[in-house]
C-alpha cells in the first residue's frame, strides 16, 4: 500500500470512529479560527463544510455523481436531503465503508478517467477530489456525464510546477484557460475559500506539534533503547511513518503559500 493511500484510509478511520461522520474534507470556518485547536472543533467544521458546499447546488439538480467519494459520507448526507446518488473512488477500502452506509447506491471501485457508464446525471460533485485527476480529462468526463452542471470544492495549485510531470493538482489560471478551450462549461462562480479553510491546519499543527509529535519521539526513544524484534520492526516497517510524524508541521502557514482553495459552479453550455 502507498503512503498516500495508507493516510487517507488511517484518515477515513479516524473520522468514523471520533467524529462519527466519516468526511475527508477539510474544515469550513465562516466565524473565523475556534477559540481551542481541537479536534472537536475540526468535526463540527467539516459538517459546515458540507452544508456551506450543498447550498450551492442549483434547484435543478437530482442525479449527482460524487467523483471521489471516500467514505460515502457526503453521499449519505446528500440522499438525506433528497438526492439521487452514484459513487466512484478507486480505494476499495474507503468504497466498503461506503457500501456499508449506501446498500443500494452504485459504487464503483475505480478512477474517474476510467469510468463509464450509460448513465447521466444532473451534476458531477468534486469536493476535494478534482485536484487528483488531470486537469483536462477530469473536464472532459464531466462533460460526458453531467448534463447541468459540475460543482467543485478543492485546492489548485498557485504555481506551475514542472517536476510533477502530470496535470494533477494543476493552477486555477490553467483551469480556467481549459475550462474556456474546451467550451463545453461556463462558469457561474468562482470564490476564494481559502482563508475559511485555513483554521483547519492551524488545528492539525496543533495536534501533531503538540501531542503527535512528542509522543511519536517518546516511543522512538524507548524502543531504541530495548533490545529484540521491536525496535527493528519499527524502525523498519513503520520509519517512514515515524519520521513523517516526527517532523513539525506548519501547514497554516504554508499551505495558503503554494495553494488556493475555492468553490466553483460549471454550467453546461
Amino acid at each position: 500500500m502507498h503512503l498516500k493511500e495508507f493516510k487517507l484510509e488511517a484518515e477515513a478511520l479516524f473520522s468514523e470512529t471520533v467524529y462519527g461522520h466519516g468526511f475527508l474534507h477539510y474544515g469550513y470556518f465562516p466565524d473565523g479560527q475556534p477559540e481551542e485547536p481541537s479536534l472537536i472543533a475540526l468535526g463540527e467544521a467539516q459538517q459546515v463544510y458540507f452544508d456551506h458546499m450543498v447550498s450551492h447546488i442549483p434547484e435543478d439538480v437530482t442525479r449527482i455523481l460524487d467523483v471521489g467519494s471516500g467514505t460515502g459520507a457526503n453521499a449519505k448526507a446528500l440522499m438525506a436531503r433528497g438526492y439521487q446518488l452514484e459513487c466512484l473512488c478507486p480505494s476499495e477500502q474507503l468504497n466498503r465503508m461506503a457500501r456499508r452506509k449506501l446498500p443500494d447506491v452504485n459504487v464503483h471501485t475505480l478512477s474517474f478517467e476510467d469510468f463509464s457508464s450509460d448513465a447521466r446525471f444532473d451534476m458531477c460533485l468534486f469536493a476535494e477530489s478534482f485536484h487528483y485527476i488531470e486537469l483536462r480529462s477530469a473536464l472532459e468526463q464531466a462533460a460526458r456525464y453531467a448534463d447541468k452542471y459540475v460543482l467543485i470544492f478543492d485546492y489548485f495549485r498557485r504555481r506551475h510546477r514542472e517536476d510533477r510531470g502530470d496535470d494533477t493538482r494543476g493552477t486555477h489560471a490553467a483551469f480556467l484557460e481549459t475550462v474556456k478551450e474546451m467550451g463545453d462549461f461556463e462558469v457561474v462562480s468562482d470564490v476564494d475559500e481559502t482563508g475559511l479553510i485555513l483554521p483547519t491546519f492551524w488545528i492539525l499543527d496543533h495536534v501533531k506539534n503538540a501531542r503527535v509529535r512528542p509522543f511519536v519521539e517518546r516511543l522512538r526513544g524507548d524502543l531504541k533503547a530495548s533490545s529484540g524484534i521491536r525496535p527493528f520492526v519499527f524502525e523498519k516497517v513503520l520509519s517512514r511513518v515515524a519520521k513523517r510524524a516526527a517532523k513539525p508541521s506548519n501547514r497554516h502557514e504554508t499551505f495558503p503559500q503554494r495553494h488556493e482553495y475555492r468553490l466553483i459552479l460549471l454550467k453546461k453550455t
